[in-house]
């Protein structure tokens, strides 16, 4: 046995003060508790049972030992539910890098948050360009084409953008199919062209 093996033939042996009914319950000979507890004995240089031919009984040493070695056996339980319930239960912190127009997704955020109370959302809220993987981050949202090929991507939905003109200004719309100059406010210096183009949107694809 090794030795978290041995502290728990220790502990069945005396609680139940038979190495016959120890071994029973951990299924193996009443000679192999005997051995398991006698090598640690000789390990610690202490002796923790009294052996007779009918019975066996704890010395100082052991009874202190044996609340020792319940309390290690309860802490490993108690490690083991935790785990057991981290499985069932989504827990921890969710690092996650959203748009500046992220905030349009705040209804969404609170449903997740009231749904999975033991998750903490971390988010950053930016437009940059986000490395996920140097930077911890668990989940990146983009109004983009997924460009890192290590990760994997899906859509959530559609961006749509959209041209408005006033009536008066539309007139002439129809001659415009080439690229020109963008026309703005007299504050804007970023010249920018816009073109023209047909979309066909598939919504099983989307």
């Amino acid at each position: 046995m090794d030795s978290l093996g041995s502290l728990n033939a220790f502990v069945r042996a005396a609680e139940a003060r038979n190495f016959t009914v120890a071994g029973r319950q951990l299924g193996v000979s009443s000679s192999a508790i005997g051995k398991a507890v006698a090598r640690m004995e000789e390990r610690l240089g202490v002796r923790l049972l009294h052996r007779s031919t009918r019975s066996i009984t704890l010395t100082a040493e052991g009874a202190r030992f044996l609340e020792r070695c319940r309390r290690i056996f309860a802490e490993i339980e108690a490690a083991e539910l935790e785990l057991s319930q981290t499985h069932e239960t989504p827990r921890g912190t969710l690092r996650v890098a959203l748009p500046l127009a992220g905030m349009l997704m705040m209804p969404t955020l609170v449903a997740f948050m009231r749904a999975y109370p033991e998750i903490t959302l971390d988010l950053d809220f930016s437009d940059r360009v986000v490395d996920v993987i140097e930077e911890g981050f668990d989940a990146v949202v983009r109004f983009a084409d997924a460009g890192d090929t290590r990760l994997m991507s899906r859509a959530l939905g559609m961006y749509r953008r959209r041209l408005v003109a006033s009536p008066a200004s539309t007139g002439s719309v129809s001659a415009h199919d080439r690229s020109h100059q963008w026309l703005g406010p007299a504050d804007v210096h970023d010249p920018r062209e816009i073109i023209g183009q047909d979309r066909l949107r598939i919504p099983a694809l989307c």
